[in-house]
């Protein structure tokens, strides 16, 4: 789609400018300098096409309602449309000759699938959005980031396999980093912590003598110890024994005297004490209340014997709270009986003024032709038909001046269009040629597409090579099904790959064959293992020598002159039979090692076998699908590689083929076009000459000068046919003005003889205008509520005065009945005073009832408490008895020494109890005579002595348990030690592990080296197009110093780059501009590779050449130009300069435009 104009109707700054855009300029060049507009005619394309937005910022000079744009827009199969955008928000679009609206979707073929975002991300562009897609592209987000980063096809496998040998020799060994978790690094350490082993783990004869000795000693010196520690111990629990002991003996003689000292108690029940004392207590209180209840009783008698009670004034309770209360509302009433009185007046004032208003003598002559609410009705309706029989009569005055005014209006401007022929059949011819000019365009397009595509095509088959000469020897071509090719090919891969894999697996097994071949060499190239008759021997000399050293060892003889050459003996014949004890033991494994090895091998030559006929068997197969691979292309002739270029061969020799179909069909539709544009033609010619028009000739359709010839044509029959109707409707509008006036003046009759009947009656003249009698009717309705407050007050003002008396005579009958002689003629006072009595009289006798109730509760609790003190004096004389006491007065001293005889034996009881603790199996006595003699003092420092030499033997107990302790330990570590053979095993199989270590990585490092040039040689082959263009156009934007765009796959994940001198440079590396120059490569080659899969739209640039210089500036625009032959290409610029240079260097090819 393209746009051939676009009108700045009612927008922003602009009023009434149209922008036209050449039809034969590649690139259009808007410029305008600051607050020319610029900004305002780039967002009015988006809003021509998509609608203003809701919130406009373009609304400054014209509001919401007049906004309003205009375009012209031509799709590629030549058809075009006008229309006009509106801001509102239903039926945005109209035609914008006749305002007629248009449908929503009236744009859609033009606009295809793009919406406004889809517009402005793809084909709206300025330095900004062009920066930030760049970034977004560089940071792998969007769908052409995933579609430019992605690897070449069927490179995932490869790549996987790729990164699992780079991974595994990772995991092995790292030239420039050494890790301890490398393979090869463990296996180093582990052949160093081996020989450090051997070294450490070999036995010395002297050695095992010391450590044994050595535990034998600390183990007597831990006995001993013990034993000692054993015997401070009960000395020192003796000695604190005597010590607390001594204590409790003198508790117990202290509490005896005690005793003794109280003489003798009498025998009382267990209890007694307490049980006496609580009584005394008990006694005391029983007394105490009964005294407290005789006083409260003759206090409540002497409160109720005070209180009088006035019954008379009881009697008459309902009656007085009655007067009372009429007394309140009456007092009410009599308050407001002024103000009644003074409204009485005034509304007798308001009644009089009326009364003089409407011409009458008196209130009295007002009452009595005072109307009814009917008639009063009948008046007002009356009165308001009359005001709008004079409205209507004025506005037919004015209507009959203004037709007279339009009817000399109308005839002058008739007579100066005269005669006008009727444009229907023009209109009817011209829309028999409606889109013939498209159809003449579209003509001339598809004549220039069908060169280019045979020229395309004719370079397609060239390309595919194999000798074949045109597109229609490739159509004859009897050329094999793509998909049994690629079913091929796939078959192919997956032998190749099983063939691969069991030669792998063949060479793995018989590495592992040598391997274990050189371990069986290794381990019989070992010495004989010593016969059990020689372990035997060496063991018989060394038991012969221990026998004769072994009296001296236990000191059951003395030491001789030959004892030292015995000792000597004894050690040759200890490190002779642990020799050879660890010899049979490093034989015995080296003979189990050997059978294992021996297993091994035979087991990996039955593998060896088996994998050498899989070899075979998958090498068979292979071969056969080669050969079925050669049938396959034997009947085209072809003889093409088992590899993926057979397959591209094949799409790309489809698609000639479907291009040559699609040309052909074209050509077809191309004749039958232009015979139909002939035609039309020559019936544009013949409508020309007809509308006064000059002949086209050779020039292309212009269907806009027949259209706007018809438009004058149709416009001056539209204006007069107007005229015409206008005339008819004054002629109507006068007759119908003629007929109302006629209906006003019997209406204005009857309101006459209304009102001669209804004013007479309200005292109005028979003649009077509606606003002297809407005066009268508003003075009667302020006359009736008058009456009727005059009326209520009256009434209201009666009432209270009965009231009055009726309560004067009530209140008199109620003094005479209380008793009351006071005579002050206030009987609103003397029912207040009334109702006070009535107060005090029941407050007296709520009182009275209260006093008595009180008395009554308190002799209850005079009798209770006279009861209690005769049970407590009654039980105290029972007590008395049993304690052989004589009186009360005596028993409270008893009471005391019976106390201190029970604390006493208590003491005794407890001291005895700890003394028994204490002593043991010792008897009282016995304690006695070990202390006699000896004081508290004198104890304790026996026991300070025995207790510091417990401590003393505590410690040497502790010292020869951990000495006893280390000595066992060593013993026992020196039993667990194996010696060195384990150690020289685990050094040899340390040995074998860095030998296989070095032979993986060498494996697995070449092998990734060698999948890597291999991927990046296919990458190459098969780059996306998008970057093949991007690469050409960044290297034509940047003068060649740039050789072009390519992809570093090394990166993870992978990134854009530009090349230079077969480098990588990342985008953040280069400078500002020439940044910004690979960012509009990439979007000119997507915005191409996006027109051959859907129409495009027009491209919008906006100042893109800010960083660009002048050289570099003149390729952006043979760039653009390029661009302009795919779709319409706009740029807006400030700078004038950037204009001249688009000029300078494109020719005709650019247009400018100025703002």
């Amino acid at each position: 789609m393209k746009l051939r104009s676009l009108g700045l109707e009612r927008y922003g700054r602009f009023t009434g400018r149209v922008l036209d855009f050449d039809p034969e300029g590649r690139v259009t060049v808007i410029v305008g300098a600051n607050e020319a507009g610029k900004t305002t005619a780039l967002a009015a394309v988006a809003d021509a096409l998509y609608g203003i937005e809701t919130r406009s910022r373009y609304n400054f000079l014209h509001d919401y309602k007049t906004m309003r744009l205009a375009a012209t827009v031509e799709a590629p199969d030549g058809r075009s449309l006008s229309f006009a955008r509106l801001k509102r928000q239903n039926a945005t679009l109209v035609d914008p000759a006749s305002e007629t609206p248009l449908a929503d979707d009236v744009l859609a073929p033009f606009l295809g699938a793009h919406d406004r975002q889809a517009f402005l991300d793809i084909f709206g562009l300025n330095q900004r959005r062009l920066r930030e897609g760049g970034e977004k592209l560089l940071a792998g987000g969007g769908d052409l980031a995933e579609t430019l980063l992605a690897a070449a096809p069927g490179l995932g496998q490869v790549a996987a396999l790729r990164d699992r040998f780079q991974e595994s020799a990772a995991k092995i060994f790292n030239p420039a980093r050494k890790t301890s978790s490398h393979t090869f690094h463990v296996a180093v350490d582990k052949r160093t912590q081996a020989q450090r082993a051997i070294r450490d783990l070999e036995l010395r004869v002297d050695e095992v003598k010391k450590l044994r000795d050595a535990s034998e000693r600390a183990a007597e010196a831990r006995g001993a110890a013990e034993r000692a520690e054993r015997a401070a111990d009960m000395a020192l629990a003796r000695a604190r024994s005597l010590v607390h002991g001594a204590k409790e003996l003198r508790i117990l003689d202290a509490q005896a005297r005690a005793r003794g000292e109280l003489g003798e108690l009498p025998v009382v029940p267990a209890g007694f004490v307490p049980r006496a004392r609580g009584l005394l207590a008990a006694l005391d209180r029983a007394r105490e209340a009964a005294a407290r209840a005789a006083k409260e009783d003759a206090t409540a008698t002497a409160v109720l014997d005070a209180i009088a009670v006035d019954d008379a004034i009881l009697a008459l309770a309902a009656a007085i709270e009655g007067c009372d209360g009429e007394r309140a509302a009456v007092e009410k009433e009599l308050q407001s009986l002024p103000k009644r009185r003074a409204e009485a007046a005034e509304a007798q004032a308001a009644l009089q003024r009326i009364a003089l208003a409407l011409g009458l003598a008196d209130v009295e002559s007002l009452r009595d032709q005072l109307p009814d609410l009917p008639l009063l009705a009948r008046a007002e309706a009356l009165v308001e038909k009359m005001r709008a029989a004079a409205i209507r009569d004025e506005t037919v005055s004015r209507d009959r001046a203004r037709i007279v005014a339009e009817r000399r209006a109308i005839e002058e401007a008739r007579a100066a269009l005269g005669h006008v022929a009727d444009p229907v059949p023009s209109l009817r011819r011209l829309a028999l040629l409606d889109g013939a000019e498209e159809r003449e365009r579209t003509l001339r397009t598809l004549d220039h597409r069908l060169a280019a595509q045979r020229a395309q095509l004719a370079e397609r088959v060239g390309r595919l090579g194999q000798g074949i000469a045109d597109a229609t020897v490739l159509a004859a071509l009897p050329l094999p099904a793509l998909a049994g090719v690629e079913a091929a090919l796939r078959e192919l891969r997956v032998a190749a790959d099983g063939l691969d894999r069991q030669r792998e697996a063949l060479q793995g097994f018989e590495e592992q064959r040598g391997q274990a071949e050189a371990r069986l060499a290794a381990l019989r190239s070992g010495r004989p293992a010593p016969t059990d008759d020689v372990i035997i021997a060496a063991r018989g000399e060394r038991d012969a020598a221990w026998t004769a050293l072994r009296p001296l060892a236990l000191g059951e003889r003395k030491r001789d002159e030959g004892d030292g050459a015995l000792v000597q003996r004894i050690e040759r014949a200890l490190t002779t039979a642990d020799q050879l004890a660890d010899e049979r033991q490093v034989e015995t494994q080296r003979l189990a090692a050997l059978a294992q090895g021996e297993r091994d091998i035979a087991e990996l030559s039955v593998r060896i076998d088996m994998a050498g006929k899989r070899v075979a068997e998958a090498r068979a197969h292979r071969a056969w699908l080669e050969a079925d691979w050669a049938a396959l292309w034997a009947p085209s002739g072809l003889a093409l590689p088992a590899d993926e270029r057979a397959a591209a061969f094949l799409r790309e020799a489809e698609q000639a083929r479907q291009a040559r179909d699609t040309i052909r069909q074209e050509e077809a539709q191309a004749a039958a076009q232009r015979e139909t544009v002939q035609v039309e033609r020559v019936e544009t010619d013949r409508l020309r000459h007809e509308l006064g028009l000059p002949p086209l000739g050779d020039a292309p359709l212009r269907m806009a000068d027949l259209r706007e010839a018809i438009a004058a044509t149709e416009a001056r029959f539209l204006q007069a046919r107007d005229h015409e109707r206008d005339m008819r409707q004054l002629e109507q509008a006068a007759s119908d003005l003629a007929s109302r006036q006629h209906d006003i003046a019997a209406e204005a009759e009857a309101q006459a003889v209304e009102a001669g009947e209804i004013f007479p009656r309200l005292a109005v003249r028979s003649g009077a205008l509606a606003g002297e009698a809407r005066a009268a009717i508003d003075l009667w309705r302020e006359a009736l509520p008058q009456f009727m407050a005059l009326r209520s007050l009256e009434t209201r003002i009666a009432g209270i005065e009965r009231d009055e008396v009726l309560f004067v005579g009530r209140v008199g009958e109620l003094l005479e009945g209380a008793g009351d002689s006071v005579a002050d003629g206030d009987a609103f006072a003397a029912a207040r005073r009334l109702r006070v009595r009535l107060d005090q009289a029941r407050q007296a006798r709520s009182k009275a009832d209260a006093a008595g109730e009180a008395r009554a509760t308190r002799r209850a609790a005079l009798t209770g408490a006279a009861e209690t003190l005769h049970q407590a004096e009654a039980t105290l004389v029972e007590l008395l008895a049993v304690a052989h006491c004589a009186n009360a007065e005596a028993l409270p001293a008893l009471l005391d020494r019976l106390d201190q005889a029970s604390a006493c034996e208590a003491r005794i009881a407890e001291a005895r109890e700890r003394l028994d603790g204490l002593r043991g199996s010792r008897s009282e006595d016995e304690v006695r005579v070990a202390i006699d003699g000896r004081d508290d003092e004198a104890l304790a420092m026996a026991a300070a002595e025995i207790e510091a030499a417990h401590s003393e033997a505590r410690a040497a107990r502790d010292a020869a348990i951990e000495e006893d302790t280390q000595a066992r330990s060593a013993l026992s570590a020196l039993d667990r030690r194996d010696g060195a053979a384990v150690a020289a095993q685990d050094e040899q199989d340390a040995v074998a592990e860095i030998a296989e270590a070095v032979e993986r990585f060498s494996r697995d490092h070449v092998a990734a080296r060698l999948l890597s040039a291999a991927i990046e040689r296919y990458r190459a082959e098969h780059q996306n197009p998008i970057v093949e263009r991007a690469s050409r156009a960044f290297s034509m934007l940047t003068g060649g110093q740039w050789s072009g765009i390519g992809i570093d796959y090394d990166e993870d994940p992978p990134r854009l780059a530009a090349l230079r001198d077969g480098g990588h440079f990342s985008p953040e590396t280069l400078s500002e501009g020439t940044r910004d120059q690979l960012f509009l490569a990439l979007r000119i080659a997507a915005i191409e590779e996006h027109a051959r899969r859907a129409s495009p739209l027009p491209f919008i640039a906006d100042d893109l050449f800010i960083t660009f210089d002048e050289a570099r500036t003149a390729a952006g625009f043979e760039l653009l130009a390029e661009l302009g032959g795919v779709t319409q290409v706009i740029v807006f610029t400030h700078h004038v300069h950037v204009a001249e240079q688009a000029a300078s260097v494109l020719g005709p090819k650019a247009a400018v435009i100025e703002l």
